[in-house]
């Protein structure tokens, strides 16, 4: 055999190999599932934050006001 059939025989069976490897599928339903369990918290958080700095800005207008 000449090297350029030896070389496309070897491509050729890395491209076969890798089709092959790639046709499965990846379950994601796990990761989809914690990730919309935490929602719900990651929301509280937020609302938390936001709230502490509205607090803080109104406590800044008040004392401005004040004198």
């Amino acid at each position: 055999m000449t090297k350029q059939i030896q070389r496309g025989l070897v491509a050729a069976g890395v491209l076969v190999a890798s089709a092959a490897s790639q046709a499965a599928a990846i379950d994601v339903s796990g990761a989809v599932t914690d990730i919309g369990a935490q929602a719900a918290p990651v929301g509280l958080i937020g609302v938390a934050c936001l709230l502490v700095y509205g607090a803080v800005k109104a406590f800044g207008w008040v004392r401005g006001a004040l004198k």
